[in-house]
């Protein structure tokens, strides 16, 4: 009897993320499924459920006044969220972030921001106008570096570089349904986080 049969595949892609002069940290982690490919370089944020790419966030609504109501509540919806990246804007009042969970405006009142959890509390000096929007920009933490390609339809892990030297070259976030360079203030964030670009 003659069986015929495919035992498995095998491929690789020697690109990577890593760079050198700080020998990075290397770490497997979790990815959420089912969201395509994603490329060598990408930066990530890691949630409960697994690694996704990092999100920018403008205008998500947080509220909208009525002329008499001053304090707003709301969860973001990508948290984790980066410190010292939230904007709360109503007209010509915002409120950002200190890097600490606090809230601060120019022309008054105050609010807080839990990063991890996305609860964000904003606390007006005058109510903001009827049907006025009150939205939130933000960015969802800084986690890691996707050091190798990976196909989360196939895989539900991959190689992250959580610390060290990376190659500036292939760094990218992604942007709406394509993936993008690197700015230059992605890469102090990165620095930031003690992944640098190299």
């Amino acid at each position: 009897m003659t069986i015929n049969g495919k035992i498995g595949e095998f491929s690789r892609d020697e690109e990577r993320a890593r760079g050198g002069g700080h020998d990075p940290v290397v770490l497997a982690k979790a990815f959420v499924a089912a969201q395509g490919e994603l490329p060598v370089g990408l930066v990530v944020t890691e949630k409960a459920a697994g690694c996704v790419p990092l999100v920018v966030v403008d205008n998500e609504a947080v509220g909208t006044g009525n002329g008499s109501l001053t304090t707003f509540t709301t969860v973001l919806d990508d948290f984790p969220i980066q410190p010292h990246t939230v904007n709360i804007v109503a007209g010509a009042v915002s409120f950002v972030d200190d890097g600490c969970g606090r809230l601060f405006s120019s022309a008054g009142g105050s609010g807080t921001v839990r990063y991890d959890t996305g609860a964000v509390s904003v606390t007006f000096a005058a109510a903001p106008a009827n049907a006025l929007a009150i939205t939130a920009d933000y960015m969802s933490e800084v986690t890691a570096v996707l050091d190798e390609a990976i196909d989360t339809a196939v895989s539900g892990s991959g190689l992250c570089i959580v610390h060290g030297s990376v190659q500036e070259d292939v760094l990218k976030v992604k942007s709406g349904a394509v993936f993008v360079a690197v700015d230059v203030a992605m890469q102090k964030r990165l620095s930031v986080k003690g992944i640098y670009p190299a």
